[in-house]
């Protein structure tokens, strides 16, 4: 059947959907004849051949004409994109001044950003090397305030029986191990753990076998399995090492398996072994105990994380109902594994993430200036151009690839920016840094830095293009002042000069709150004496099975060490401040009522000290004694107490003569009496709270694992070799780690305020400096811009000063709008740096107003040269000038 056309004519008409494209599709100044050729062939060949040969054919021919077309139209695009590069390269070339300023301001944005995003994308955001990383948990307990303990065996193994949420549940502890029988004494890490540990996170040994229920079993042979590095290290890779056994703490372990290459639990292990060592220890089952084990859990399919969380607190609710006396007030603490294993870094590492976006922010707002500036200054060009014939949209285009090749150029070095930047950060990174060593500029950093580098050609190249391309051809011939495309330029300006403004006074309250966040951490009352003090750790042999025996030891120890040249004082304890108590327990006092409820039982730092320990450390006596050498064994047993206890457990009383007891109320245990009281002393870190301290005599009390304080009349590390062979002479099998001077202890525990400082710093000056250069650009070109009316106003007997303050004042209102701007925002996200300041609130009006200030004399400063500079033109001159 023949189609019909619209008019009703009788005519034929070809098909409806060919006649639309071509009428919708521009091919050429030729459209309408084209359209009228086709059409006439239709109806001579539907005359001919008939409708549908003639409908077959119509189609054939639109989509011919379509495709050579719009190749054609293709190819005149390339020769265009082809023209405006050449044009862009010789325009540059003319102006390397300008060229090196962009491309160094973005180089700087985008290297320092694409520095801070490969070290969040390799702690924060890269999953974890283990199968479905996603899916598997940290579980601890907490506290009735919040805080993190670690899990006690029996409510480990309620949880494991009753829990419905994870396909398993495993629990492991950290600890270290001697290691013996192949030269000398060395330390090494590792955990002890569940025999399903390997199972929950889906990795198998590389070599033997993995740990199985029987060897949990108490009494069962203790095994092994070694990390990759420590069987390569250690045993040079040694594939025989399967059924050998190893001496670890004087017990033998066979080793049964070691694990695949890469292969890491939160930190670097050097190897794993069995709970069939320690799950006879009768110790293992007070539910009160918590003994260093944290779990690990991995969610069954479909299961939701909150669902996991919800039910593991309502069976440790469940728990505390059927044992009030020892799980009442505690909760289970359930969060991802990742979570878990960044939760100390991730505060920083996100207040770094979004400084670095501020500063790249500034810098696109000021290449967008400098753009915008640049294009001012085309005006005439681009006139003669529209008045040529060019269309808008082509000259944008043009402006458009101008700055792309720019952000291209930016984007380059930046990378390459980036790169030294990022070695930098890793080497003032905190020691400990988790999965420091993942960091790498990989491909997903150079991703970034190429989308960073696109969208500050794309995005803030467009302001300026649109601006400049909005410029007629009648401007060629009618140009006026502070009218037209030069007034718009100067608002847009204005605009992101206050924007830029604002985003740098983010950034310097950011670096001023962590500059005297530092301050207040290198000033810190510590309770004690830092310089001149060498600190390290032994572990006495096994050998050394009884009480009486370390207690020799360590006055053997002790005896040795005071006699070295340059040693003024030696003390054993089991603690080091600053590094963190390594026990700590609830305690009832002797004459206080008990409270209502075990979870109300307050908690203290116990710290076993040797006499000399506390002079040693210098702190400062408040009343009573410190130990003495009579303070032995069979002595009666007494404590020292810090100013922190005796204030909360008899505030307005004295303390001496009072008696405490550590455990239980209801539990055997030993009162000891309060002889002494001690400045408070900061053992869990300069930035935590300060805890309770219960101070024991070593002799009372001797553990295997100590700590050696030495104080020096000398620099510490000249008597290290000479501390290290008195501790070698008492045992050739007595490992020393951790040798350290008290200053570094000091720097370590405050590196990531250190690292946020450093970081923030330099990206606060790089911003104040943008931010003030484009204040003088800005001002500059206006003052030119501005020369005709200053030569009148000083014709007409204006002073020179007032013209410059006519000048300064205009500046500093945008000045002072950014300003605004800047505090309020500034107060807003001051509270994300709240984990990270010391001594100060995020909103310290001391910092507040000297950054404020700052910014103020710095832009006082901007706006007042290119004035003066202004007044110095002759008034005749000035008036010349157009």
């Amino acid at each position: 059947m023949t189609s019909r056309n619209a008019r009703g004519d009788g005519r034929p008409a070809p098909p409806a959907m060919a006649a639309w494209l071509l009428r919708a599709v521009r091919l050429e100044a030729r459209n309408d004849a084209l359209r009228g050729d086709l059409l006439e062939d239709f109806r001579r060949r539907t005359a001919v051949d008939g409708s549908r040969s003639a409908r077959r054919w119509y189609w054939r021919e639109t989509l011919s004409l379509l495709v050579r077309t719009q190749g054609y139209t293709k190819m005149l695009t390339l020769d265009h994109l082809r023209q405006d590069v050449r044009y862009a390269w010789r325009s540059y070339a003319k102006a390397p001044a300008f060229t090196l300023l962009v491309a160094t301001t973005l180089a700087l944005g985008i290297g320092a950003s694409t520095a801070i995003f490969s070290i969040v994308n390799g702690i924060l955001l890269k999953p974890l090397a283990f199968p479905e990383p996603d899916r598997l948990a940290w579980i601890s307990e907490a506290t009735k305030n919040g805080t993190a303990i670690t899990v006690s065996w029996p409510n480990f193994l309620d949880w494991r029986a009753r829990q419905q949420s994870f396909s398993a549940l495993s629990l492991s502890r950290a600890g270290a191990f001697t290691m013996t029988g192949s030269g000398r004494a060395t330390r090494v890490t590792g955990r002890t753990a569940t025999s399903n540990f390997f199972d929950v996170l889906g990795v198998q040994p590389s070599l033997g076998r993995n740990f199985t229920a029987a060897d949990e079993k108490p009494g069962a042979q203790p095994v092994a399995i070694l990390s990759h590095p420590f069987w390569q290290r250690q045993l040079n890779g040694d594939r025989g090492i399967l059924g050998r056994t190893l001496t670890l703490g004087g017990r033998g372990y066979v080793v049964v398996g070691v694990l695949p290459e890469g292969f890491r639990y939160l930190r670097d292990y050097d190897l794993f072994v069995s709970m069939g060592a320690i799950s006879g220890d009768p110790s293992l089952n007070d539910r009160g105990n918590h003994q260093g084990f944290v779990g690990v859990g991995r969610l069954k399919p479909g299961v939701a994380f909150d669902a996991a969380v919800k039910e593991m607190q309502g069976i440790e609710t469940s728990l505390a109902e059927a044992h009030p006396d020892t799980v009442a007030g505690q909760t289970a603490l359930v969060e991802p594994l990742k979570a878990r294993l960044v939760n100390e870094d991730r505060a920083t590492l996100l207040v770094l993430l979004g400084a670095v976006g501020i500063l790249l922010l500034i810098a696109c707002v000021n290449v967008a200036n400098l753009l915008i500036a640049r294009g001012a200054s085309r005006q005439h060009e681009l006139a003669v151009r529209a008045a040529l014939g060019g269309r808008r949209g082509r000259i944008a285009a043009q402006l458009l690839v101008e700055s792309t090749m720019l952000s291209a150029a930016g984007g380059l070095f930046g990378a390459a920016l980036g790169a030294i930047l990022l070695r930098v950060l890793i080497a003032v990174a905190p020691e400990g840094t988790p999965r420091l060593d993942e960091v790498h500029l990989d491909g997903t950093a150079l991703l970034f830095a190429a989308a960073a580098a696109g969208v500050c050609g794309v995005l803030f190249g467009a302001f300026p293009a649109v601006q400049a391309s909005s410029v007629s051809g009648q401007q060629l011939v009618i140009r006026t002042r502070a009218a037209g495309a030069s007034a718009g330029s100067h608002r847009l300006r204005r605009g992101l000069l206050v924007a830029e403004v604002a985003l740098a006074l983010i950034l310097l309250t950011g670096a001023g709150l962590m500059m005297r966040t530092l301050v207040g951490l290198t000033g810190a009352d510590l309770g004690f004496e830092p310089d001149h003090l060498l600190t390290l750790r032994a572990v006495l042999p096994s050998t050394m099975d009884t009480e009486a025996k370390r207690v020799a030891a360590a006055q053997e120890l002790l005896r040795k060490t005071r006699v070295v040249p340059g040693v003024t004082g030696a003390g054993v304890g089991l603690s080091l401040p600053i590094d963190g108590s390594n026990w700590n327990s609830v305690f009832v006092a002797q004459d206080k009522p008990m409270p209502p409820t075990h979870d109300l039982l307050p908690t203290a730092a116990m710290i076993p000290a040797s006499d000399g320990f506390l002079e040693a450390l210098g702190v400062h006596l408040v009343r009573g004694r410190l130990f003495t050498a009579a303070d032995r064994q069979e002595s009666a047993p007494v404590v020292v107490v810090n100013e922190a206890l005796a204030a909360a457990i008899w505030p307005g009383e004295d303390p001496i003569g009072r008696r405490v007891k550590q455990g239980w109320p209801e539990r055997p245990g030993i009162w000891r009496e309060v002889v002494g009281v001690i400045r408070n002393v900061r053992f869990e870190g300069i930035t935590e709270r300060m805890t309770l301290q219960v101070y024991m005599p070593y002799a009372q009390n001797a553990s295997s694992d100590i700590a050696v304080l030495v104080r020096t009349a000398v620099t510490p590390g000249s008597v290290r070799p000479t501390i290290e062979a008195v501790l070698a002479s008492i045992s050739g099998d007595m490992p020393v780690s951790a040798v350290r001077t008290m200053d570094d202890v000091l720097r370590t525990s405050i590196a990531r305020q250190r690292m946020a400082l450093l970081v923030l710093g330099v990206f606060a000056a790089i911003a104040l400096i943008l931010a003030g250069s484009g204040l003088y650009g800005l001002v500059t070109h206006s003052v030119t811009e501005r020369t005709h009316e200053i030569g009148v106003r000083m014709a007409l007997g204006a002073a020179a000063g007032d013209v410059v303050r006519i000048v300064v004042r205009q500046g500093l209102a945008m000045t002072a709008l950014g300003i605004a701007i800047g505090v309020a925002g500034a107060a807003g996200l001051s509270e994300t740096l709240r984990g990270l300041v010391f001594g100060v609130e995020p909103i310290d009006p001391i910092t507040f107003g000297g950054v404020v200030t700052m910014l103020i004399l710095v832009s006082m400063l901007a706006c007042w040269i290119p004035a003066w500079r202004a007044t110095r033109i002759a008034p005749v001159t000035a008036l010349r000038s157009e």
